[in-house]
């Protein structure tokens, strides 16, 4: 069992290290495309499988606030 603050503070730092770890991997593979000599439609096809990953990471981070709103307003204070 996890009390409600401390359930919190993990969902907290999950998300920081989801939102970290996406940046980094789309920073570093957009850069290794740029310098690469893969044809241009694998390269688009790269750029376009990062859109996608940003997209799944913007509405995961839209489900977290929403789960942190029920959370917060819940009485329970175990988990």
């Amino acid at each position: 069992m996890i009390g409600k603050n401390e359930l919190l503070r993990r969902i907290h730092e999950v998300e920081q290290s989801e939102e970290s770890v996406v940046a980094i991997y789309s920073n570093h593979i957009q850069h290794v495309i740029r310098y690469s000599t893969l044809k241009e439609d694998v390269q688009l096809k790269i750029l376009d499988m990062l859109q996608q990953l940003n997209a799944d990471l913007q509405e995961h981070k839209s489900k977290t606030k929403k789960l942190i709103e029920s959370i917060v307003k819940n009485g329970k204070d175990v988990y």
